[in-house]
Formats: structure tokens, C-alpha cells, sequence
């Protein structure tokens, strides 16, 4: 862990999670980010890759999609839904957002699923997410920024019994 900051209840919780299955975490204290391009301009040389994560729904409203794509990725929210073999998809509120993963806008990340006990949100991963070592995940907050190996967030979403699918990056 980088500095020492106080973790909410939230964060602690998740900390206890990773730790539990032999997971270790970097920890950047900052301030607040609320976009992508905010949290590249901090320029924190984590030596991981940032993540962009966006909540969908479908037109009806009654499917819900955590898509995590590379921080600099554009989506393509037709052709991502045809790829899903979804209704066309447009984004959550934040209203949603806080229902369903317990999550604020600007701070939502792949580790929010573990708010989701039901599953109600289906978690999407680009496939070029694999493909790096690190990734950087915003953890409840906007002051903070958790690095996690690839390979251990695959081992801890099989730990905690979330699925993912995977799709080819959708611009």
C-alpha cells in the first residue's frame, strides 16, 4: 500500500476480500477525479492501465451491463450491443448507478460488483484488458486509485463467484 490512507467501510471491506485470497493492492491517495481524462492528467505513473467503466442498460431497462473497457477507449454503444445480443444500450443514472452497485458516478470500477450479491448487473470485460499487467480501479471514491494485476482480478471475480463475458473492443 502506497501512503496510509483511511479507508471507508466499503473499502475495507474490499481490502479484507482481496487479502483473504492472497491479493495485494497498491493504494494512490489523490485528489478527486470524476472523468477519465481528469485521472490521466494526475500523471501517477502506477505502471498499470487505467480503466473506463460504464453501467448499461438495455432499452427496456431490465438487463444492466458493467462494461470495462481501457481508460482511452471510445464505445460504439450499437455495435456493443449487438455483440452482447441485447436490445440497444444507452447509459444507467445514477440513480441506477447507487441501486444497483452502490456506486457514484465517476467512481465506478470492475471491483463494484462485489455490492451486486444478486447479480444483477452482468459484467463485461474488453479483452484488451487481459492483455496488461495492471489495472487502475477507483475504489468507492473519487480520491483514490487501487492497482490490481489482471491476473489477480480474474482470480478474485472467481472467488467472489462473478462470471464476466468478454468482447472484442466495440469503438
Amino acid at each position: 500500500m502506497t501512503g496510509n490512507p483511511p479507508l471507508s467501510s466499503q473499502q475495507a471491506a474490499l481490502f479484507q476480500s482481496l487479502n483473504a485470497h492472497g491479493i495485494s493492492v497498491n493504494i494512490y491517495r489523490h485528489q478527486p477525479v470524476y472523468t477519465c481524462e481528469q485521472a490521466d492528467a494526475l500523471g501517477l505513473h502506477t505502471d498499470a492501465n487505467p480503466t473506463k467503466n460504464l453501467l448499461l442498460k438495455d432499452r427496456k431497462g431490465k438487463q444492466f451491463f458493467l462494461v470495462v473497457l481501457q481508460g482511452k477507449a471510445t464505445v460504439n454503444l450499437a455495435g456493443l450491443s449487438e455483440a452482447l445480443g441485447t436490445s440497444r444500450l444507452s447509459f444507467a443514472s445514477s440513480q441506477q448507478l447507487e441501486t444497483y452497485l452502490q456506486a457514484q458516478s465517476g467512481a465506478v470500477s470492475v471491483i463494484d460488483v462485489m455490492n451486486d450479491p444478486e447479480h444483477r448487473v452482468s459484467l463485461v470485460i474488453a479483452n484488451a484488458i487481459w492483455q496488461v499487467q495492471a489495472v487502475e480501479c477507483q475504489p468507492f471514491c473519487h480520491d483514490q486509485t487501487w492497482v490490481i494485476a489482471t491476473q489477480d482480478l480474474a482470480r478474485w471475480l472467481r472467488a467472489i463467484g462473478r462470471d464476466y463475458q468478454t468482447v472484442e473492443h466495440v469503438a
